[in-house]
């Protein structure tokens, strides 16, 4: 049978699930504004398309709407992702019109979750005998947090936190950027650096600062079994107040013309050495 068949169908049998929305209802101007990084809610963010569908679907996230376009969807999955979610949470069907003021491009699917950020007691992540954990200090641009959210992933890597906070992790390029990681690498965000810090150390936690004024390279570190490493921004670097504590110096070494990497690619770099010496590899 015709998808877009079977998708009609499949709609007249559960109208009565099912809203159909107009630009002005509440949660489509709640997705517009997850969208465009304008909602003021820190605690949900916005997917678009297929692609996080299985991750969804696989780390049991909350999805508070979901919300389709009929004319849009063209495929098994599509027509499978909307069965999945009828009954299971707040479904709203949009027109082509509707979906045109969403988005620019509408070749995504015309699929939308509206998922609220995962909450995690990180008592127990921080008082583990061997962690490693990434702070990120004022990082501005929300595709290189997703891009360290990736890595943190990759690396199995225990608890991101967050402070001074420039970008939302909830922004659509931080969500798409992490390709999935969002939904299951454990995120904290601190009111401040003092805060954030006196966890670390109630805890144990060795801290090291990736800094390009450092003397000793990354590599001659034996890192400490709970490991916090704070990446810093590109444009205002690590907040002064984390070298009051007297933390470890470490750099990348820079053998070209250029001073200093992108923040999500000397945050790879460094994981994955600390990772794989935790690791004895």
């Amino acid at each position: 049978m015709d998808i877009s068949l079977k998708l009609e169908n499949l709609i007249q049998q559960n109208k009565a699930k099912i809203k159909f929305a107009s630009f002005s209802d509440e949660t489509i101007s709640l997705a517009h504004e997850l969208l465009n990084d304008k909602s003021s809610k820190t605690n949900l963010f916005i997917t678009e398309g297929m692609w996080a569908i299985p991750k969804i679907i696989y780390n049991k996230s909350e999805v508070v709407a979901f919300i389709f376009c009929p004319e849009s969807i063209k495929s098994e999955d599509g027509f499978n992702a909307v069965k999945h979610f009828i009954g299971k949470t707040n479904v709203y069907v949009i027109s082509e019109k509707v979906l045109n003021r969403l988005t620019k491009r509408n070749d995504d699917n015309g699929i939308y979750c509206i998922v609220k950020m995962p909450e995690y007691d990180v008592a127990p992540i921080l008082s583990k005998q061997k962690s490693i954990v990434c702070v990120l200090d004022g990082i501005e641009k929300p595709g290189n947090i997703g891009t360290i959210l990736r890595t943190c992933d990759a690396t199995n890597i225990d608890l991101v936190m967050v402070v001074n906070r420039r970008a939302k992790v909830t922004n659509t390029l931080c969500v798409k950027g992490s390709m999935g990681a969002i939904f299951n690498v454990p995120i904290k965000t601190y009111a401040t650096i003092k805060d954030c810090w006196q966890d670390l150390k109630n805890n144990g936690f060795e801290i090291y600062l990736a800094d390009t004024r450092a003397e000793t390279d990354y590599f001659n570190f034996k890192y400490a079994n709970k490991t916090a490493l704070v990446m810093g921004s590109e444009r205002y670097g690590i907040s002064k107040d984390w070298y009051e504590n007297n933390p470890k110096l470490l750099k990348l070494k820079m053998l070209g013309q250029c001073d200093s990497l992108n923040v999500g690619v000397a945050t790879s770099i460094l994981l994955y050495d600390v990772k794989m010496k935790q690791l004895g590899e």
